[in-house]
């Protein structure tokens, strides 16, 4: 069998969970099918990231960025299913949401979550419109979905009018990272990070938080007089001018460490010798921060919506997202009481094992298998 795997979507280093998605899944599907069987059709930032050049895999480069979505969008949709059926793919698995809604083989596509209806406020309406329209239509046109939650599956059925058997889900792992850090010393004097501190990851997507974070952080640091640091890696959207000026007349701002946009190798460094790993987004398909922080055997403070509590399950305290304050009693909890912390940790560590990518990657060549024996027929 030829498989095709559509990657026009991925932008290393933008796309977060997604990127984690394809680079994990790819690398177990190489272990398992041989050179022939794989064809990779990525972008002009993918080629240029080198992410998949190690893996002797026939690659087929599309001249076009993925930044740019109209041209990605047409690509898509009217060039890529030609070289399709011009290299005789028997099936084309889209990795990112959008398949072509006319092509000459089977399909599968992989739906992560409905971010246009959950979090479509944060998203321009042209935006919004054309994801719900190509979403919709590719799960539709597909002979197979798979997403990466119970939670974003039962949203697929409900909302697109999808039968639960169209769908698989097969859960996510953490990023492919070196297995290395730094010493911390090293870090600590770049970014003036003192110990303990508190780290969560940033976005410049609104739904990330961050700003209800900073307040629970300054209602701890106001009330409850918290000795620690907040870190957090990655950007963040500016501050309203209330929060930046609470931060500028409680003198904090040497307490909020953001880092900007840092190397695997530092985030790696920034989870190993943190206190505890807040994560208060308001939305999320799957969550792969989390796991991330049970790798490095960090205490997990989370929010209790959407698929978050599927992955945690009993290995995070719990709160509110839209309540600062809620935050902050988490954090307070967490970081006041050792007993649970360790608790956390170890429960963190058993969920692990329900978390591979060799799990993965065993269910979705069984949804390959499934689909192409059935054309056989």
């Amino acid at each position: 069998m030829k498989i095709g795997l559509n990657l026009l979507y991925l932008r290393p280093g933008i796309v977060g969970g997604t990127e984690a998605y394809a680079t994990g899944l790819i690398y177990e599907l190489k272990k398992r099918l041989n050179s022939e069987s794989l064809w990779l059709f990525i972008n002009k930032e993918t080629k240029e990231a080198r992410l998949f050049t190690n893996l002797d895999i026939k690659t087929i480069v599309c001249p076009i960025p993925a930044k740019l979505r109209f041209i990605r969008y047409f690509y898509e949709q009217f060039i890529l299913p030609l070289q399709i059926k011009t290299k005789k793919i028997d099936l084309l698995h889209s990795l990112g949401y959008i398949q072509p809604i006319f092509v000459s083989c089977k399909s599968v596509v992989t739906i992560h979550d409905l971010n246009y209806m959950n979090i479509g406020e944060y998203m321009s309406p042209l935006r919004r419109n054309i994801l719900k329209y190509f979403i919709t239509r590719s799960a539709r046109r597909s002979d197979h979905i798979i997403t990466v939650s119970n939670f974003s599956k039962n949203q697929i059925v409900k909302t697109l009018n999808i039968p639960p058997n169209k769908i698989s889900v097969t859960y996510n792992s953490i990023k492919r990272r070196p297995d290395l850090t730094l010493e911390f010393d090293i870090l600590a004097k770049e970014y003036n990070i003192k110990k303990p501190y508190i780290f969560a990851l940033g976005s410049l997507s609104p739904h990330k938080n961050m700003e209800r974070l900073v307040e629970a952080f300054l209602i701890l640091k106001k009330g409850r007089k918290f000795k620690g640091q907040l870190v957090i890696a990655g950007h963040i959207p500016k501050m309203k001018d209330n929060v930046d000026s609470l931060i500028r007349i409680m003198g904090l701002k040497n307490d909020i460490v953001t880092t900007g946009y840092v190397s695997d190798l530092h985030i790696s460094t920034l989870y190993k010798n943190a206190e505890i790993f807040v994560f208060p987004s308001l939305y999320e398909g799957f969550g792969i921060p989390v796991l991330e922080a049970f790798y490095y055997g960090i205490p997990v403070a989370c929010s209790n919506v959407s698929a978050i509590p599927e992955i945690a399950g009993d290995a995070a305290v719990y709160f509110n997202p839209k309540d600062s304050y809620d935050i902050a009693n988490a954090i307070d909890y967490l970081f006041n009481n050792k007993e649970e912390r360790f608790y956390i940790i170890s429960k963190g560590r058993e969920r692990l094992n329900l978390f591979t990518w060799e799990n993965a990657a065993d269910m979705t060549i069984k949804v390959y298998q499934n689909i192409l024996n059935k054309m056989e027929v």
